[in-house]
């Protein structure tokens, strides 16, 4: 039903505000925090963008880390922030919009700032050097921990 109800408002020109469940994009997103989307055209999206697509499971925000194909019928390859692997490529009719808000505290936060793209594309670094360095710590014996 919230996937009805979304999609048609954001194709009709309405923002839409919800509370997304979920660990994939911490620390930008946070779990239950209140999330504003926009509807967006597909060749507006950039990369770092996160955006609101349908996929098989359900409605997923996730980050643009790449854009594939011509400007006029995108492929957005996606992850969310805490993840290790990408998502399935995203073509451009399941793209809903794009995150513009998200409320944290009460108060809301910009996803444009410099300080938050920074924070927020570290953390695909970090996880990818956490996977990099599982085998060294194991013949090390020693443990690390890499947050």
């Amino acid at each position: 039903m919230f996937q009805e109800i979304s999609t048609e408002l954001l194709s009709q020109g309405y923002s839409v505000r919800f509370r997304p469940g979920g660990h994939s994009m911490s620390p930008a997103i946070r779990d239950g925090e209140a999330v504003t989307v926009a509807p967006v055209r597909a060749s507006e999206v950039r990369r770092g963008d996160i955006i609101l697509y349908r996929a098989e499971r359900g409605l997923i925000a996730h980050r643009v880390l790449r854009l594939r194909g011509e400007t006029d019928a995108p492929v957005f390859i996606t992850r969310g922030d805490a993840a290790t692997s990408c998502d399935a490529p995203v073509s451009a009719s399941q793209v809903l919009g794009r995150v513009i808000c998200v409320e944290r505290n009460g108060r809301p936060l910009s996803l444009k700032g410099l300080r938050m793209r920074i924070f927020c594309g570290a953390r695909p670094f970090i996880s990818r050097l956490k996977v990099r360095l599982r085998p060294v710590v194991h013949l090390t014996g020693r443990r690390m921990r890499v947050e």
